[in-house]
């Protein structure tokens, strides 16, 4: 019987790659995978050697010669804090890579999020951009939240979906309940860095169970971090609530 449902299944799947051939999700070049192996190839990663914070570029002349980067020094001289004990990006947010993560927040290409998001598992675990010792000391999986009426209106939250692959992969459970948006907040795009570091309600965020968070160290996945405000006020929320540590893997990281 399973067999026969398996040779149902492929006769299927073949009718159907008939009728509809499969395409790259991202530049919809015919006859490929989800993503295509030129698109895939154009992934950049961010260029050595990065911030230890927020792992963006570091530029060695500005920078003195320290670990920091020009926007955690701007961070601290605004007065503020990151709520994140370090954040790294897979990619540099440009090109393919930038069209892939519109398609999938603004085009409806669902199907985006699990090669994307295993292409981020791969870059933090196989790639080492997270040490093995901070990769073996995280306790769970959760990703930035969509306030609920945007969600509904998408569909689904992509971070969420961005998520599965990183959480199957370090061999742990996404975990939903971990932090909720509580407030909408205005939109990010055209503000400056300075701008969209003191654009977000610290209120915006919210962990519903406490003890659920309390004493573990949560790795917590968006989609693309820009200044990293929206995810240091999320982090900030888990912290308040008690969580160990908080660390940020995006896809891809610009601005």
């Amino acid at each position: 019987m399973q067999a026969a449902r398996s040779l149902i299944s492929q006769t299927l799947g073949g009718l159907l790659d008939l009728v509809y051939p499969p395409r790259c999700l991202i530049c919809e070049a015919g006859g490929e995978p989800a993503v295509c192996d030129a698109c895939a190839a154009s992934f950049t990663p961010i260029p050595e050697p990065v911030c230890e914070i927020c792992g963006r570029p570091v530029d060695v002349a500005d920078s003195g010669g320290g670990a920091a980067c020009r926007h955690c020094a701007a961070v601290v001289e605004a007065g503020l804090t990151w709520g994140f004990d370090r954040a790294r990006a897979a990619a540099i947010y440009a090109g393919p890579i930038r069209h892939g993560v519109h398609r999938l927040k603004f085009d409806g290409i669902e199907g985006l999020a699990e090669p994307l998001g295993a292409f981020l598992a791969n870059r933090l675990v196989a790639d080492g951009l997270l040490p093995p010792e901070v990769c073996a000391d995280i306790d769970g999986v959760a990703f930035v939240p969509m306030h609920p009426s945007r969600e509904r209106r998408r569909g689904y939250n992509q971070a969420r979906l961005l998520a599965v692959p990183v959480a199957a992969l370090l061999g742990l459970a996404v975990e939903p309940r971990a932090v909720t948006r509580v407030r909408r907040t205005p939109a990010q795009v055209g503000l400056s860095f300075h701008q969209r570091l003191k654009n977000l309600d610290p209120d915006a965020f919210a962990v519903p169970e406490p003890g659920f968070v309390a004493g573990r160290h949560l790795l917590l996945v968006d989609d693309v971090f820009t200044t990293g405000s929206t995810a240091s006020a999320c982090a900030s929320a888990l912290k308040r609530a008690g969580a160990r540590a908080v660390t940020v893997a995006a896809l891809a990281a610009g601005g």
